[in-house]
């Protein structure tokens, strides 16, 4: 790993690991004077902005040119970055907005991350590049496991997405491992219909499994019984259902993490995450 960075470094190393011309000036502090409801301004590929609810202040930025960008969010006190240059990588960090000091996501913080996600969602698909990416970002980070380090690398170039474009609105495979089980056991695989079918009635993920002759709306607890699962966009990238259509291996089997016996911030669904990290970033659109 590298050295631990602060603000300024942060985003001088950005302007060098990314050839956007000219990098973004950092944002204003998020806090509980900012306007409420969604603040946002795109133009040229560079887009700032704020949003706040009645709980929530976060703001924003974010840069694209080409496949490369270059993103951050600040929320709760906590500033999160993401950039990826020419190379594929996607370097990702977390840390103290005053100071540097390294942190940890909350389950509150998940909250607000997906509370910007719906309101940028209402925006629809057709948004500008930087919009869709930070986006992506607030989406994806939504489900970011408390436990796991918010600092660290994915090569995208090298792992690349599996997408499941071909197989939308059917029923496809899916699988996770935990300390008790490994993958294609009974307990931890399904077939799960991939839909932006909406989340059911249920408290528990809104996901209909198929049990006893009929559909219920549940979370199952490694069920070696449970063999068929729809709903709430299941094996879309990102957290429930939104304005993106990605659909891919690792994001379906990241949700069959989730929604088949442990919670979203659960560390036993930490590798299925960092599997689907770059799906988010680099997987086409299916509608």
């Amino acid at each position: 790993m590298y050295p631990q960075k602060t603000n300024r470094s942060l985003v001088l190393s950005a302007c060098l690991l990314i050839p956007l011309g000219a990098c973004a000036e950092p944002k204003p502090e998020a806090s509980a004077e900012i306007e409420r409801g969604l603040v946002i301004d795109e133009v040229g590929g560079v887009v700032s902005g704020s949003f706040a609810d009645e709980r929530h202040a976060l703001a924003f930025s974010g840069e694209v040119a080409g496949a490369g960008f270059e993103l951050d969010i600040e929320v709760n006190g906590m500033t999160i970055t993401a950039q990826q240059g020419s190379d594929g990588i996607i370097r990702y960090d977390g840390y103290a907005s005053e100071g540097g000091a390294a942190t940890q996501m909350t389950g509150d913080d998940r909250a607000a991350l997906g509370s910007l996600a719906d309101a940028l969602d209402e925006l629809g698909s057709e948004v500008g590049p930087a919009t869709a990416r930070v986006r992506t970002f607030a989406d994806t980070w939504s489900e970011f496991p408390s436990a796991l380090e918010l600092r660290g690398v994915v090569d995208a170039g090298f792992r690349g997405a599996t997408s499941l474009c071909d197989d939308l609105y059917s029923f496809v495979e899916t699988t996770h491992d935990d300390d008790d089980y490994y993958e294609w056991e009974d307990e931890t695989t399904f077939y799960a219909y991939l839909s932006m079918d909406e989340a059911g009635p249920c408290a528990d993920d809104g996901t209909w499994f198929w049990t006893g002759g009929s559909w219920k709306c549940y979370e199952p607890d490694h069920s070696a019984d449970v063999e068929y699962a729809f709903g709430n966009c299941f094996g879309r990238c990102g957290n429930r259902c939104g304005a993106s259509s990605q659909f891919t291996t690792d994001c379906a089997n990241h949700d069959n993490c989730q929604r088949f016996g442990h919670t979203i911030d659960s560390d036993e669904c930490e590798d299925e995450f960092l599997a689907a990290l770059d799906d988010a970033f680099g997987a086409p659109n299916c509608l």
